[in-house]
């Protein structure tokens, strides 16, 4: 029962409070825009319009009652023998009616009683060539004209019903056609675009913060006034909470991961102390197993120096030793241990272009990207590693080998830290997935860009590009 009653509050609650759903507001606004529309009719049509006029045909009962007015009018002329001015005065006839006759030989025009010097019946003579319409103008209705014979000549009979107030419709029928129809688009126009601004700002936010935190921006958030009540504004809120928590989450992980890599520092250099001492007192036998021991030692201390620089990279803490120097100087350093390298593996580079230019880095770190970036390729390469320079307003470098390259839909997570490939799991030919890793954040570190592709004959592709010009590095 309790349960029962729990939903019927949750399904009727936007009646308690309208304003915090989005469906109330967009009835509000489909209702506000019709509203202004009629408003901004009713204000322009209180502005005195002159000799405004609109018609329609007269059908129906009216026009019949018309006609057999107009028939009587002429037997009481004709048989009675009385005169046109006489019947339409008779105060059976014009307490109930205004009749208006205008002669249609003559001038001469007929009142059945006195009205108003400011209305003018002068403005119905357009229609006496007409079959019966309803005329509108801006003090009065009329309908007619039908004609009548009489012995005084032939007059055009109007009915006219005076407007004491000038209903709204009928100011609003005296509109003019351009007038109305622009009004309509105006207000409708200016309204949908508030509401459509006041609805897609959020959703466009969002939008905006989904972007920069799927790259990896994780200080995105999404632009939510918090005054706003409404499933946009709910889902705005929710988002920015799902992404404090995330960035949280990974800052403590790469947190973790350094703390634990630290940690593990001080046993290791324990136990390479320790296995040097056993080497000096161990016996011949048993050399071959502390050599073993010592290789994976050194072997474990470098991925963890590795794990603790993209740690520091990541999190902005990497100190940059910043020098201006000439990039060629070090691309030739790095390359020449590569050629060495390539060479115990009957694989061959080749270079064009140069980096002869100078710009502000850490020799260190750049070097250990090309380095990282040019084994990657030696050990995956056929036969050969292609290096191409060139220098602009940035500087490329682009490093390709003839390999198997990498499925498209990996190429986006090769950088990511301990990533390898499934057909690349052992140590031997996958590595341990660090070397992209600290390529890619120590040149963004340098405000540059690393990006990774296919070639088309086969092979990977990976381009970085630098800044020339001096870039000020806060860490």
């Amino acid at each position: 029962m309790s349960l029962s009653k729990e939903s019927k509050l949750t399904r009727f609650s936007w009646l308690r409070h309208p304003r915090h759903y989005l469906f109330f507001k967009v009835f509000a606004w489909f209702w506000l825009t019709i509203i202004g529309t009629f408003t901004a009719l009713f204000f322009l049509s209180n502005i005195s319009l002159i000799n405004a006029i609109s018609h329609d045909p007269l059908k129906g009962p009216m026009q019949k009652n018309l006609e057999h007015l107009a028939r009587g009018i002429e037997r009481s002329a004709h048989k009675h023998k009385r005169s046109i001015h006489d019947i339409i005065t008779n105060p059976r006839l014009s307490k109930r009616k205004l009749l208006y006759l205008n002669s249609l030989s003559s001038d001469e025009f007929l009142i059945s009683k006195k009205v108003e010097n400011n209305i003018d019946f002068s403005l119905l003579n357009f229609s006496e060539g007409m079959p019966p319409q309803i005329i509108f103008t801006e003090y009065y209705q009329a309908f007619g004209p039908v004609r009548i014979r009489v012995p005084e000549g032939e007059f055009a009979l109007y009915e006219i019903d005076i407007n004491q107030q000038r209903p709204l419709f009928i100011r609003l029928r005296l509109l003019p056609v351009w007038l109305k129809i622009s009004i309509a688009i105006i207000a409708s126009l200016t309204l949908s675009f508030l509401f459509s601004r006041n609805l897609i700002a959020p959703i466009n936010s969002l939008k905006q913060a989904a972007i920069r935190l799927s790259n990896g921006d994780l200080s995105a958030r999404a632009t939510i006034n918090s005054q706003r009540k409404d499933e946009l504004g709910v889902l705005g809120r929710d988002f920015n909470r799902m992404a404090d928590q995330l960035e949280q989450l990974l800052s403590a992980q790469k947190r973790l991961l350094a703390d634990i890599s630290h940690e593990l520092r001080s046993p290791l250099t324990r136990l390479k102390m320790a296995t040097g001492l056993a080497q000096m007192q161990a016996s011949e036998a048993s050399q071959s197993y502390l050599l073993r021991i010592e290789k994976e030692a050194n072997q474990l201390d470098k991925m963890i120096a590795d794990v603790l620089q993209v740690s520091r990279l990541e999190a902005n803490s990497q100190p940059l030793s910043l020098q201006a120097q000439s990039l060629q100087v070090i691309v030739d350093h790095v390359i020449n241990d590569a050629q060495f390298e390539a060479k115990q593996h009957n694989k061959t580079l080749h270079i064009q272009g140069d980096a002869e230019v100078n710009i502000e880095c850490d020799e260190m770190l750049i070097a250990s990207a090309l380095e990282n970036i040019l084994r990657n390729a030696i050990k995956y390469a056929q036969h050969t590693i292609s290096i191409t320079l060139k220098h602009s307003d940035i500087i490329t470098i682009q490093i390709c080998d003839d390999g198997p390259g990498v499925p498209a839909a990996q190429l986006d997570k090769l950088c990511e830290p301990f990533f390898r490939q499934s057909d690349a799991r052992d140590r031997v030919s996958g590595g341990t997935g660090l070397g992209l890793a600290i390529a890619k954040n120590a040149v963004i570190a340098h405000g540059g860009n690393l990006a990774l592709s296919n070639k088309d004959a086969g092979g990977l592709c990976v381009e970085i590009s630098l800044p020339i010009q001096k870039r000020d590095h806060v860490l």
